[in-house]
């Protein structure tokens, strides 16, 4: 199973690689002293957000309310909140996404909107050649 979740990391991730720079809706799907976990809601992949991207504010960790709370502004990460993200980097050998949070009315730079990728499913094998 190990095996398999592997591969399919790999092939999402090379999959997005052609869509770095673009802004995706998902989940927190994990809180954790280095950052978040995010599920994007269209394909079900997994990305980090590393905790130095989240802004302006040191952002400590509160493992009761598994969220990432503000000292200053007390903006909150809570686990299953929504967000959206822009996809900052793609490792398709391992298998890795790397996002950072978007903020009310911040334009995504360098990128693009994302009308959202083309459904894992429909990824064609031949597309890696």
């Amino acid at each position: 199973m190990a095996a398999e979740r592997e591969t399919v990391d790999r092939v999402i991730a090379a999959h997005l690689a052609d869509e770095v720079g673009a802004v995706f809706e998902g989940r927190i799907a994990g809180v954790t002293r280095a950052g978040l976990f995010v599920k994007l809601s269209e394909t079900g992949a997994d990305g980090f957000v590393p905790a130095a991207t989240l802004g302006d504010d040191y952002y400590r960790f509160e493992e009761a309310t598994r969220a990432l709370i503000g000292t200053r502004t007390k903006e909150a990460f809570r686990l299953g909140g929504p967000v959206r993200v822009r996809l900052i980097e793609a490792a398709p050998f391992a298998g890795a996404l790397r996002f950072e949070i978007m903020r009310a009315g911040a334009e995504p730079r360098g990128g693009r909107k994302s009308t959202g990728p083309t459904p894992f499913k429909a990824i064609r094998r031949d597309k890696r050649r």
